[in-house]
């Protein structure tokens, strides 16, 4: 094995852990400056590895990325990519380390068509569908048509993989991608869904596939959907026994990420977090003893999240500002505090059906009460306090602060 090789998995080094840590304790607004930065070099093994510990936030922030070869040649492989110590031949899934030397592989099959298809996105970022869409295409169709005549390249050697792990790696993209037009048909309208007669066109047509195929195509699915378990339930009949292993994955993944530094990001999370709570324990998938008490516990941890958020926003984006005024805050802060209390009031309606009531009252009561005590102390005036208060908890408490004002 080449020292490189040996490299794949390792443990970092006393610097490289460093290194890891503060990309993990980043701030989102500091994270997001780091994917950029590892977006632009030309070699991401090593940033790779940096940010393992960090791709459940970046699933949730999702910052705006360049479109880049590999990572396009392989989207419609996302849900089925393991770290490399958690990869098995078996299992299926690919391991992280193999992507760019697969891509090189595909790149030098067929070069000048791979060239032709990166000029169509050249400084675009996947927020850009259209063209995510059109070079995907184009790529997902020239890698199934060269992936049955690919060898283990010299560099495979670099992975720590074998011929044979290589030629499971192949097979499984080979056959996703031969799919893949049905799968981002699916995976462009996840969040309606996606709607079931898309789902049933592509599993049937993943039905000649190997388990391994039909397992990937599924996982990368329910990375997007609004409805996990109603999607497992229709890939269930023609995917007996992959569509519970792949909802068992998604559910262990099942990470969502609430912060009151993003209240918009926060209150998105939580109410896509509702719609999919609600497929499952609707959903015949979701009925199982064990995942029923996977849900409540996730339902738990994402409501004391949510509290959390809200009672945190509430105090830095409301009272803060407020009572660090030296006078009356200008209309842009007004502004600032207006959009705040508006996605405070969407966390909070949206936490509210996770349970914990009485924590968002309390939040509420002791806002109000402080605005109560700053009226005519020379910052914000009372009607700005009164417009806070009616988006905050409606037109009653605001006509009570006025009242008692």
């Amino acid at each position: 094995m080449s020292a490189a090789a040996s490299d794949v998995g390792a443990p970092l080094s006393a610097e490289a852990r460093s290194l890891r840590h503060a990309v993990a304790n980043a701030s989102d607004g500091a994270l997001a400056r780091v994917v950029a930065m590892f977006d632009s070099l030309p070699d991401r093994r090593e940033a790779d590895r940096l940010l393992d510990a960090v791709r459940p936030r970046l699933r949730a922030l999702r910052p705006p990325r360049p479109i880049a070869m590999p990572r396009l040649l392989f989207l419609p492989l996302d849900g089925a990519i393991r770290h490399p110590r958690e990869w098995r031949r078996q299992d299926g899934g690919l391991p992280r380390s193999a992507l760019l030397v697969i891509a090189d592989a595909v790149r030098a099959a067929a070069p000048e068509e791979c060239v032709a298809i990166e000029a169509s996105f050249a400084g675009r970022s996947f927020a850009d569908l259209q063209s995510v869409a059109g070079a995907g295409r184009a790529l997902w169709r020239l890698a199934a048509r060269v992936a049955d005549g690919l060898a283990a390249p010299p560099a495979w050697g670099t992975t720590g993989l074998s011929a044979e792990d290589f030629k499971a790696c192949i097979a499984l993209a080979g056959g996703v991608w031969r799919h893949a037009d049905a799968l981002w048909a699916a995976l462009a309208v996840a969040r309606e869904g996606p709607p079931e007669p898309l789902v049933r066109e592509l599993f049937n047509g993943l039905a000649p596939e190997t388990p391994q195929v039909k397992q990937a195509a599924l996982e990368t699915l329910l990375l997007k959907a609004a409805q996990p378990g109603t999607v497992a339930a229709i890939a269930g009949p023609s995917a007996p026994g992959i569509a519970d292993r792949a909802l068992d994955r998604w559910l262990e993944g099942c990470t969502p990420e609430v912060s009151g530094a993003d209240l918009s990001a926060a209150a998105e999370v939580v109410e896509e977090f509702l719609e999919t709570l609600v497929d499952l324990e609707e959903s015949s998938p979701g009925r199982r003893a064990d995942r029923r008490q996977k849900l409540s516990s996730l339902r738990r941890e994402v409501d004391l999240a949510c509290r959390n958020a809200f009672n945190e926003a509430a105090t830095t984006k409301l009272l803060g500002p407020l009572l660090a005024a030296k006078g009356p805050p200008d209309n842009r802060a007004i502004a600032e505090m207006e959009a705040a209390a508006r996605n405070l009031r969407r966390l909070e309606q949206a936490g509210r059906q996770l349970g914990g009531g009485g924590a968002y009252d309390a939040t509420l009561s002791r806002v109000i009460g402080q605005f109560g005590t700053l009226c005519g102390a020379g910052g914000a005036s009372l009607a700005d306090l009164a417009r806070l208060t009616e988006i905050l908890a409606g037109p009653e408490a605001a006509m009570r602060l006025l009242d008692g004002g």
